[in-house]
C-alpha cells in the first residue's frame, strides 16, 4: 500500500486487513463515473466507492488525489491507458472497510451514510447520462454524476452553442441542461396536445388537435378551433427542455388569410409562463405560409401554447407546429 498512499497517511499505508485486494497501474475507465471525489486518500476512495451504490472499481489518480467511483462498464469500455492512474475492483478488498455500510444495499443513485447507532442513505449521483444532441463532454477525465455539480460540454463542429455550456444533475437527482447546439431538435413530434374548442369538420378533413404535430402539411389536415377573440392550441413536449424557437405552419386551404396575428408561450409550470415571440401580418398571413418565431433567450418549458389574437372572433387553424431545443 505503500506505493498508493501518501507519505503522511499512516492509516492508508497500514489499514487493518490481512492483505490489501488488487491494484492495476497506468489504467482507468472512461465515462463511466458515478461519483468524483477531490482530495481524497486511495482508502477513502475504496469505502465511498463500497458506501455507493452499483459501484464496481474505482479509479485513482495519485497526483491529482482524485477519485472515480464508477459504475459497471460495458464491455465496449476497457480500460484505457493512463499514467498515474490506478484501477482497482472492490471485489477484492475486505467488506470491513466500508464500517457499518459493508452490509447494507442503497437503492440506485444513493450512498450509505454512517450514523453513530445506525446507517442511512442519502442521494448522491443522476440516473443515467445527460440527454445531449450534436455535443460532447469537455471534462479531461470524462463526466461524473454527482448531485450538485456540473459538467462541461462543446457543441460538435459546424454548430454554435445556445446558452451555457453545462449540463448540472440536480438535488432531485434529474439533469438539467442548460445549452443546446445549433437549433436545437424537434421536441414537439406526436407529443400530446390540445386546444380550447374543437371544429366538427368534414369527414374528407382531418381537424383534431394532434394533426399540428403529426409532420403531415396538406390542404385537409390541420387542427382547428371555433371561432373565438384568442383561440388556442398547445403541445405538452413531456418533459422541461430548452425551448430555441417555434416554426409554424399556415393552414394550406382557401381560409387560411384568418390567421393576422400570433403569440406564443412557454411554460414551465401554471405560475411560470414566460413569452416566447408574437407576429403580426401585413393584412394575413398566405396560404402554407411558414413562421419562425425565435425565443430572445432559451426558455425553460414543458407546454408551449400558441394564441391567435382577433378583433373579432374567428377560427384559428394551422397545417403544423414544430418546437425546436434541447
Amino acid at each position: 500500500m505503500v506505493d498508493v498512499c501518501d507519505d503522511d497517511d499512516i492509516k492508508c499505508k497500514y489499514p487493518l486487513m490481512s492483505e490489501p485486494g488488487e491494484i492495476i497501474y497506468g489504467r482507468c475507465h472512461r465515462d463511466v463515473t458515478l461519483r468524483r471525489l477531490q482530495r481524497a486518500s486511495f482508502l477513502t476512495c475504496l469505502k465511498e466507492c463500497m458506501r455507493t451504490a452499483n459501484c464496481t472499481n474505482i479509479g485513482y489518480r495519485r497526483n491529482w488525489k482524485l477519485c472515480d467511483i464508477n459504475g459497471d462498464p460495458k464491455p465496449k469500455q476497457n480500460l484505457v491507458q493512463e499514467d498515474g492512474c490506478l484501477f482497482s475492483n472492490v471485489s477484492s478488498w475486505s467488506k470491513k472497510l466500508a464500517g457499518k455500510c459493508a452490509e447494507h444495499k442503497c437503492e440506485y443513485g444513493y450512498k450509505c451514510l454512517p450514523n453513530l447507532t445506525s446507517v442511512s442513505c442519502e442521494l448522491a449521483y443522476c440516473s443515467g447520462n445527460p440527454d445531449i444532441s450534436y455535443a460532447s463532454s469537455k471534462e479531461p477525465f470524462g463526466i461524473s454524476r454527482d448531485v450538485g455539480y456540473g459538467m462541461v460540454y462543446g457543441c460538435n463542429k459546424g454548430r454554435n452553442i445556445r446558452g451555457r455550456p453545462f449540463a448540472v444533475c440536480l438535488r432531485t437527482g434529474t439533469w438539467k441542461t442548460l445549452f443546446i447546439c445549433g437549433e436545437g431538435t424537434i421536441v414537439s413530434h406526436r407529443k400530446t396536445t390540445g386546444q380550447s374548442s374543437s371544429y366538427l369538420c368534414s369527414s374528407s378533413f382531418y381537424c383534431n388537435s394532434d394533426a399540428g404535430v403529426d409532420g403531415i402539411i396538406s390542404e385537409n389536415n390541420m387542427f382547428h378551433t371555433l371561432a373565438e377573440h384568442r383561440p388556442r392550441w398547445w403541445v405538452d413536449l413531456g418533459r422541461v427542455h430548452n425551448i430555441h424557437k417555434v416554426v409554424l405552419t399556415n393552414a394550406m386551404f382557401m381560409f387560411a388569410y384568418r390567421l393576422k396575428k400570433l403569440e406564443v408561450h412557454v411554460e414551465k409550470s401554471t405560475s411560470e409562463i414566460e413569452i416566447c415571440g408574437t407576429h403580426a401580418f401585413v393584412a394575413h398571413a398566405k396560404t402554407g405560409e411558414v413562421i419562425e418565431i425565435k425565443c430572445p433567450t432559451l426558455l425553460e418549458g414543458q407546454k408551449v401554447v400558441v394564441t391567435m389574437v382577433n378583433e373579432r372572433v374567428d377560427y384559428f387553424h394551422l397545417a403544423e407546429v414544430e418546437v425546436y431545443g434541447g
